[in-house]
């Protein structure tokens, strides 16, 4: 079975999810928000994998947001533009402090999404793995 931490949200932010910074406001991806971002998410889950940096954490610190953004500025450029739907250029104005929480708050909203869902999906199968194994082994004892 899959034990996995649970990440811990505020009540607010689970019945407000949107959360604005600025003059912008963040909205969690939609399923169609993914597709179109997915080739970028891939390169960006490429870079960190080469790299070791582990996004697996309850939550992204700043150390591990400044890390994605030398290893995959490019890519997070464009997902932070998809994603707010405004143009790069705009992003790219943006005063530092700003474009950092945006980037933060886009990873916390949709990683545990992500997460917990792709976990939900894999959980049987991994039962079903575990299950198979503890068979075989006292199969060999037997």
């Amino acid at each position: 079975m899959v034990s996995e931490k649970t990440e811990t949200r505020p009540d607010t932010e689970i019945l407000f999810p949107e959360v604005v910074i600025g003059d912008i406001v963040i909205k969690p991806w939609s399923f169609g928000i993914l597709f179109d971002i997915s080739t970028l998410l891939e390169e960006v889950l490429n870079e960190v994998e080469k790299k070791n940096i582990t996004l697996d954490e309850g939550f992204i610190s700043y150390v591990t947001m400044a890390r994605l953004f030398t290893v995959a500025n490019t890519q997070v450029l464009k997902i932070m533009s998809i994603t707010l739907d405004i143009p790069e250029e705009k992003i790219r104005s943006l005063p530092m402090a700003d474009g950092i929480k945006i980037a933060s708050t886009i990873a916390r909203q949709n990683w545990a999404i992500i997460k917990n869902e792709v976990l939900l999906l894999l959980e049987p199968k991994q039962q079903k793995e575990e299950e198979k194994e503890t068979s075989e082994k006292e199969n060999k004892i037997s």
